[in-house]
């Protein structure tokens, strides 16, 4: 009977072996994703996982986060977490949010806690600002892949800092039913996305918003982004602003994601 488990069990865990290093579109994508971890019931992270995309012409990295007790065999709601802006070596930015903002350590956390198991991914967005050819990857590429790959239940949020701020509003209202809450975070908010909730006549397809500003951020705009939030509730969307001290730096962004998991968790229910 144990013999019988144990063939099983390698089985299930080179099915979804060849489901997260399966070719997209004949280009060949990679990642070390171990069976043997994912059998088991800690939290897991892969970092510089990798899918060839068409759109931005290249190999992109991304990072994947499953909760603690991911089931292969269970379907999970995604967050895609974006990074700011980064100058010098872009080869690693999926690694940002783990590496500068202590991100699985908040994730098991909140899951500990009581909170929405969830997949998290982080994305290199390079200097990309998510948009472009970059959100024609996002959408039309990594999402399918990642969400088949990893047991995706067609639920997901959006969330980011500075560029990823900018990245996660452009994002959420561009494609407002792709997502359900959108959490900006110092986001170097435009006055043109005005125009983007103007262009959608049914206001009851966009998610809930969040954004976080730290009071002595000089890198961005804040009244950019506190008039975006007003003009947002005027139209009649759900937006929440938080302006509290805080400079443009990790420790406030540190600081954000606890409140961001938990606003996303509650849209996934």
């Amino acid at each position: 009977m144990k013999k019988l488990f144990y063939i099983f069990a390698l089985a299930l865990g080179a099915a979804v072996l060849s489901a997260c290093s399966k070719d997209s579109g004949g280009n060949g994508n990679s990642g070390t994703v171990d069976v043997l971890d994912l059998l088991s019931k800690e939290d897991k992270l892969y970092q510089d996982l990798t899918i060839t995309s068409k759109a931005m012409s290249r190999k992109m990295t991304y990072s994947v986060w499953l909760p603690n007790g991911y089931d292969t065999g269970t379907k999970y709601p995604v967050l895609y977490l974006l990074h700011g802006y980064e100058s010098g070596d872009q080869a690693h930015l999926d690694r940002c949010w783990v590496e500068k903002g202590n991100a699985r350590q908040i994730a098991q956390e909140y899951v500990r806690g009581g909170g929405m198991p969830m997949i998290i991914v982080m994305p290199n967005g390079l200097s990309s600002f998510y948009q472009g050819a970059y959100e024609t990857y996002l959408h039309e590429e990594l999402i399918p892949y990642v969400e088949e790959s990893f047991g995706g239940n067609g639920k997901r949020a959006i969330a980011g800092l500075s560029m990823g701020g900018y990245g996660t509003l452009y994002n959420a209202l561009k494609y407002p039913s792709s997502f359900t809450y959108a959490y900006a975070m110092s986001p170097a908010a435009n006055a043109t996305m005005k125009s983007m909730i103007d262009s959608e006549a049914d206001k009851s397809v966009f998610p809930a918003f969040t954004i976080e500003v730290g009071n002595q951020d000089t890198t961005v705009d804040n009244n950019v982004a506190r008039e975006l939030a007003e003009y947002m509730k005027e139209k009649g969307l759900s937006c929440e602003y938080i302006a509290r001290d805080g400079i443009h730096y990790w420790d406030f962004w540190q600081q954000c994601l606890p409140k961001a998991l938990q606003k996303v968790g509650e849209s996934f229910k």
